[in-house]
């Protein structure tokens, strides 16, 4: 898919570490000029390493819950690259801690919701209407296997990711006459400070997940980039409202 990208503008949420951080690696390297947005400050590690690639790129500590953030993080991307994006990689989010629902506080099951829905759809209304005066541009947010089935102990995660989808498939169906196309990747366990922090608090949390596995192995962050860039890039422009696993066949079962 060498320069699938070429010429093209990502906004990538949740950019330095995971998924996040492999997305902006991929979209690099397939020719796009990079806006990154993160709460963490190592945002700018990865917008370094980007730019050591060759790729124009720029951080900016971004909270997605405040639509005054991706504001700014636009109008940085604008000021510095001279560009607006014409894709967004909306892949920010947060899981909780694991718990019986009737146990979590509000506070913390509100967090979820607000960065994982709120959010989600405040970075796309940020960029949408520059997409619809151009004409074009491709959406990808990044949900989860767990926004397509159910999984006990994370509540308001699972709620939230399901929210994603539906997000997705609505935001789809408004803009698909304007040349805009909206998606989600559904990645099951990856090998992320995610799956380190939940294995922390449930030492039988790693086994227990690969016993479910039919692959009997968790992903890898490039995995679930490349079908992101993919669902990004002209190989998919007939597809749309798509919620697309990345999960090594555990929705299948």
């Amino acid at each position: 898919m060498a320069g699938s990208l070429a010429g093209r503008t990502a906004l990538v949420t949740g950019a330095a570490a995971g998924i996040g951080r492999a997305i902006a690696l991929a979209a690099a390297r397939e020719g796009a000029a990079l806006i990154l947005g993160d709460m963490a400050e190592n945002g700018e590690k990865v917008a370094e390493e980007l730019r050591d690639m060759g790729a124009p790129a720029i951080f900016r500590r971004t909270d997605i819950r405040r639509r005054s953030d991706v504001d700014e993080l636009l109008a940085l991307g604008k000021e510095k690259l001279g560009r607006v994006p014409d894709i967004l990689f909306a892949n920010a989010g947060v899981e909780g801690a694991i718990s019986a629902p009737w146990e979590v506080p509000e506070v913390d099951f509100m967090r979820v919701i607000e960065t994982n829905i709120v959010g989600t759809w405040q970075t796309m209304a940020a960029v949408l209407p520059a997409m619809v005066k151009n004409g074009k541009g491709s959406i990808v947010a990044t949900s989860s296997v767990a926004g397509l089935v159910g999984a006990g102990g994370l509540a308001a995660y699972v709620a939230s990711k399901h929210g994603v989808v539906g997000l997705v498939r609505s935001v789809a169906i408004d803009v698909a006459r304007l040349g805009i196309r909206v998606n989600a990747i559904c990645p099951g366990m990856i090998e992320t400070a995610m799956v380190d922090r939940l294995q922390e608090a449930v030492p039988e949390f790693r086994s227990a997940i690969l016993a479910l596995k039919p692959m009997g192995r968790l992903g890898h962050p490039s995995e679930a980039a490349e079908a992101a860039i993919w669902l990004a890039s002209d190989a998919a422009s007939f597809v749309t409202g798509h919620a697309l696993a990345v999960d090594g066949g555990y929705g299948a079962q």
